[in-house]
C-alpha cells in the first residue's frame, strides 16, 4: 500500500499566494522525510479552486526540491494544450526528476475552462484520445507524423528529451464516468479514484456504484486478457487526523466546506444544460448540490471525507482498500486554504499512527 499527499492548491485570499506556495513547498518537502510515496498535484484555470495553471511547472518545482519521492498529475488536462506540448513538457519532468513522474490525464470537467479557453467542451473526449495517441507516439523517440481530427504534424518530429522511465512514464487514468473505467481497461492504464467526484455524482450510493464501475473495468481486462489486479489503483481522499476525532473535523470541516463552495459557484458559470459526454456527470452533480448533498456533514457521513483520530481513520482506509483493491491512496490535508500547521501536524500524526498500519 502506497501512501501519498495531494494538492490542489487552493488560495481563497489571493494576498497570500507567494506565501501559500512557499508553504506548498514545504508541505511536499515533509512529505519526503516523513515517508510518503507519492506527491500528486493538480491543475486548474481562471478560479481559487485552483491555482496551478499546469501541473508540469509545479512538478519541476518539486522534482529539484527532492530527491526520491514520485511527482504525479493528478491529472494532466490533454484538451488544454497541443499534445506535443503536453509531452516535451513532461519528458523534462521525468528527466529533472530522475524518472519519478506519474503521468496522470483526464478531460477536465468545469465549463468555464473549456469556455476561456475557447475549446469545445463536447470534443473533449476525442481530444483526449487522440492528444494520448500522439503523447505516447512521441515517447516512442522516434519521429513520426499525424494527421487527425484536432491536430496535425504535416513534417516528421523527434520529440526531445527522451525520457527516463522507459517505455515511458507510468500511465494513470482519472475514472470516474462508466466510459472512462472501460478506456482504462483498453488502454492498460492505472486508475485514479476520487471519493470528491464519485461522491458528487452518484451521492449515498458512491460506494456501490464505484465497485459496479471497477466489475465492468475487471470484466474488460479479462475479456482482453489483462490481469484485471494487474493496474494500480490511486483513490484521492480528503483527509485529516488529530488525536481528538471531533477536533479533527472542527479544524478541517470548514475547509472541505469552502471547497464544495466553491464547486457550486463554479458549476453556477457553467453550460446552461448538460454537454455532450458529460451528460451523466452534469446532471447528477446538480441533484446533488440541490439535495444538500454537499454539506461537510454529509461528506462524512457518507464517508467522502475522512475526518478523525487515528485509529478510525486506519479503519476507513483498510476498508476502501479491501473493497476497491486499493493500491495507493492520495491523503489531501491541505483544502480549502487550511493553516499550514494544521496541514503539517496532521501529515506527521498520519506517518507516526496511521501509516504502520495501511
Amino acid at each position: 500500500m502506497g501512501l501519498g499527499v495531494f494538492s490542489l492548491s487552493q488560495v481563497p485570499d489571493l494576498e497570500t499566494t507567494v506565501d501559500f506556495f512557499d508553504a506548498d513547498m514545504r508541505l511536499f518537502e515533509l512529505a519526503e522525510a516523513l515517508g510518503y510515496d507519492r506527491i500528486w498535484l493538480a491543475e486548474h484555470l481562471f478560479s481559487t479552486y485552483g491555482l496551478v495553471t499546469s501541473t508540469q511547472v509545479l512538478a519541476a518545482a518539486v522534482a529539484k526540491a527532492t530527491e526520491k519521492v514520485r511527482i504525479g498529475s493528478a491529472v494532466a488536462v490533454i484538451p488544454f494544450n497541443h499534445p506535443l506540448r503536453t509531452a516535451s513538457d513532461y519528458a523534462l519532468v521525468d528527466v529533472l526528476s530522475h524518472g519519478r513522474l506519474d503521468f496522470g490525464v483526464g478531460r477536465a470537467y468545469q465549463p468555464h475552462e473549456f469556455v476561456g479557453l475557447g475549446v469545445p467542451m463536447e470534443d473533449s473526449r476525442s481530444m483526449f484520445n487522440e492528444g494520448m495517441d500522439v503523447i505516447l507516439k512521441a515517447w516512442e523517440g522516434k519521429a513520426f507524423t499525424h494527421k487527425g481530427r484536432h491536430w496535425t504534424i504535416p513534417e516528421p518530429v523527434e520529440l526531445l528529451p527522451y525520457t527516463v522511465q522507459k517505455p515511458h512514464p507510468p500511465v494513470w487514468q482519472a475514472t470516474i464516468s462508466p466510459d472512462s473505467f472501460t478506456q482504462a481497461a483498453e488502454r492498460g492504464w492505472h486508475l485514479q479514484f476520487a471519493t470528491p467526484f464519485t461522491y458528487r455524482t452518484y451521492r449515498d450510493q458512491w460506494r456501490e456504484k464505484l465497485a459496479e464501475s471497477i466489475g465492468v473495468y475487471e470484466a474488460k481486462c479479462r475479456e482482453l486478457g489483462r490481469d484485471p489486479k494487474g493496474a494500480k489503483r490511486m483513490m484521492l481522499v480528503p483527509f485529516f487526523v488529530h488525536e481528538d476525532g471531533a477536533k479533527a473535523r472542527e479544524i478541517y470541516g470548514r475547509h472541505v466546506q469552502w471547497f464544495y463552495d466553491k464547486v457550486t459557484t463554479n458549476a453556477a458559470k457553467g453550460a446552461a444544460a448538460p454537454v455532450k459526454g458529460y451528460e451523466l456527470t452534469m446532471s447528477e452533480g446538480q441533484k446533488t448540490r440541490e439535495l444538500g448533498y454537499l454539506s461537510f456533514d454529509k461528506l462524512y457521513e457518507l464517508g467522502a471525507c475522512i475526518a478523525d483520530e487515528p485509529a478510525v481513520a486506519v479503519e476507513k482506509l483498510q476498508e476502501y482498500e479491501d473493497r476497491f483493491g486499493i493500491t495507493d491512496f492520495a491523503l489531501w490535508f491541505n483544502v480549502g486554504g487550511i493553516d499550514p500547521k494544521h496541514a503539517e501536524a496532521a501529515m506527521r500524526l498520519t506517518a507516526e499512527k496511521v501509516m504502520p498500519h495501511v
